[in-house]
């Protein structure tokens, strides 16, 4: 009997492998694009609460230090670089209210420059994690309406 359950278990392995590794990679890129939006709920926030005390040029600036800070990408410090890299970062204040825009896509060159950079032994694209929630976008606002 011993010789007849011999293998079940690597069998039964090979079966719940694949799906454990797609619930994990899930999670991780789920966690990914959570991280990334607070991440861009806080710059919004900083900027709105800059904005409210001082102008609209000091929230921005203060949004854009706060990511080059945080996630290292020096493209938030000019708005021709924000462009090219399909980022906006726009702070309209009011004579009682500030509005906030952040977002974040993916750029056309981007995936783009991906198709290049593939191996001929690539059949599905899972290297990056980032690629699966590929823009994002806050608003933000603070003080009275009138």
């Amino acid at each position: 009997m011993i010789r007849k359950e011999q293998g079940t278990a690597l069998l039964e392995f090979c079966l719940v492998l694949p799906l454990l590794f797609m619930f994990v990679w899930g999670i991780l890129a789920f966690s990914l694009y959570v991280i990334e939006s607070q991440m861009l709920h806080f710059s919004a926030f900083l900027a709105a609460r800059t904005a409210l005390t001082d102008d609209a040029e000091a929230g921005e600036r203060a949004a854009a230090e706060f990511l080059v800070g945080s996630r290292g990408e020096w493209f938030w410090l000019s708005e021709t670089t924000r462009k090219l890299a399909g980022s906006e970062l726009t702070v309209n204040k009011g004579r009682n209210r500030v509005e906030v825009e952040v977002s974040r896509e993916e750029p056309w060159w981007s995936s783009f420059r991906s198709l290049f950079q593939r191996q001929p032994g690539d059949m599905l694209d899972i290297g990056r994690l980032d690629r699966a929630f590929s823009q994002l976008e806050v608003k933000y606002a603070i003080g009275r309406s009138q």
